[in-house]
């Protein structure tokens, strides 16, 4: 997997959506496709022969371009941690970068592929003991990136860079700072995705904070399910459609609120940690952020605006519905492909 290939075509593969961002003729193009049913479950590809065959209808619909593409690693495959560690060789840290995630991962280290990015600004003279080096470092199952190489390619697609969301979205935000070096320091972001909510809180070019609830819109889609007595893939649409005003119902409500005190959780542990932090709000991403319900009872829980997503991707302006795009968008902002 290159780092120095130029991406210009982004997928972020969701349960029950693919999410593509594609630079075409100098012009970004966002597309939101649904999964046929019954081809993923729990972020695990079931049919990935008609995978293939479902990307090979949308390259050829789409008009997708080819060269590199890069896919965001959904979230249960891959594991991505700040991690500082004595200074030592490129050789020596590939084989010992494995062992940090020794309470994550089973098996033998081979089994696994690592990778890691160095933060800057660290200090490598601490006062007591070797000098040590700061990074982001994430780890995967060899088997499960070359399943993804093997799929993608077998629907049109040349798989050149695989990252996890952390690391999309501190590109991201790194390619926010170089165009707007007024930007803030610190960034969070909610990912109200399909199987629960995940709350990332970026300073510079490192995770601060991170943290996983185990709620999402699936919740959502059974607590309308229950409402309507039917089967939740109708319920998905009664969601996206708000139909009869459900989405103001008090079962709803219950939910947004479950999400919200999670979340209020993780930012006043933030805020305690870190007591000069600047948060300004949140910036939403996923399913969940285009519920508008949702949306203020974050606002009213957290006593912080959220923000458009919009302002980080460039040329997402106009858009629409762009916090659906924000982890694939982040693939295409690498420093090399500026000018």
């Amino acid at each position: 997997m290159s780092k120095n290939a130029k991406i210009k075509l982004a997928f972020d593969l969701g349960n029950s959506s693919l999410k593509i961002a594609a630079w075409k003729r100098g012009s970004l193009e966002l597309h939101e496709l649904p999964l046929p049913e019954n081809l993923l479950e729990e972020d695990n590809v079931l049919m990935p022969h008609a995978f293939s065959a479902f990307l090979k209808k949308v390259k050829r619909e789409l008009r997708l371009p080819g060269g590199p593409a890069g896919l965001v690693l959904p979230s249960s495959k891959v594991i991505c941690r700040l991690v500082t560690m004595p200074q030592m060789t490129v050789d020596q840290l590939m084989l010992n970068l494995p062992y940090e995630f020794n309470d994550f991962i089973h098996g033998e280290p081979h089994q696994y592929y690592c990778d890691y990015a160095m933060c800057e600004d660290t200090d490598p003279t601490p006062e007591e003991g070797e000098p040590q080096m700061t990074m982001m470092a994430a780890v995967a199952q060899r088997q499960q990136i070359q399943n993804y190489i093997r799929m993608f390619g077998d629907g049109g697609f040349s798989l050149r860079l695989l990252l996890p969301q952390e690391m999309a979205l501190i590109q991201l935000v790194q390619a926010c700072r170089r165009e707007r070096p007024e930007a803030p320091a610190e960034f969070c972001f909610l990912d109200l995705g399909f199987l629960s909510t995940r709350v990332f809180i970026i300073s510079g070019d490192r995770i601060q904070a991170a943290r996983r609830i185990p709620v999402g819109c699936r919740d959502l889609d059974g607590v309308i399910a229950d409402l309507f007595n039917m089967d939740r893939f109708l319920a998905d649409a009664y969601k996206r459609s708000n139909h009869q005003g459900v989405l103001d119902a008090p079962q709803c409500e219950e939910v947004y609120e479950r999400i919200a005190v999670e979340v209020l959780k993780v930012i006043n542990f933030y805020h305690f940690t870190y007591r000069q932090n600047q948060l300004q709000g949140v910036y939403l991403m996923g399913g969940g952020a285009e519920i508008a319900p949702l949306r203020k009872q974050l606002e009213d829980t957290l006593g912080l605006p959220t923000l458009p997503v919009d302002s980080l991707i460039p040329g997402g302006e106009g858009q629409g519905q762009s916090s659906a795009f924000v982890c694939a968008a982040g693939l295409l902002a690498q420093p090399e492909q500026e000018g």
